[in-house]
């Protein structure tokens, strides 16, 4: 599921420009400047119903994008939310059924340590998907 994301958010056109190609998962790397995102699977189970598995699972995604302005911040959390909320299709192997978003949370600008202080925006989205 997390290649068919990355490369779900990395062909639209709104998220490359404003994040370029920098879409990572878990934690960005070293150096790394604004705007970029950063994702990770926060809980996943698989679906059963009562002949045992149903082949689906939901997987809870936080979505973390990073920007030097709030707005920026927005709008790369908005550019992602847009491309991932509802999809549904086939991506590197991956049939992805739907995704919900299910919250939004906004962070301050800076914390102690930060060399770069950054505005972000926090979201959670559940992505229903099955392997072919």
């Amino acid at each position: 599921m997390e290649a068919a994301l990355t490369a779900l958010l990395l062909g639209d056109a709104r998220v490359k420009q404003l994040a370029d190609s920098k879409v990572h998962w878990v934690r960005a790397p070293q150096g790394i400047v604004p705007s970029y995102a950063v994702l990770q699977v926060i809980s996943s189970r698989d679906d059963y119903h009562a002949q045992g598995a149903s082949g689906l699972t939901d997987a809870r995604v936080q979505i973390d994008a990073y920007s030097a302005t709030y707005l920026g911040a927005v709008r790369l959390s908005d550019a992602i939310l847009a491309v991932l909320s509802g999809y549904r299709g086939v991506v590197s192997g991956v049939r992805l059924q739907a995704g919900f978003v299910d919250n939004r949370r906004d962070f301050p600008s800076s914390s102690s340590g930060d060399v770069i202080p950054l505005f972000r925006r926090s979201a959670d989205i559940i992505i229903w998907h099955s392997s072919l």
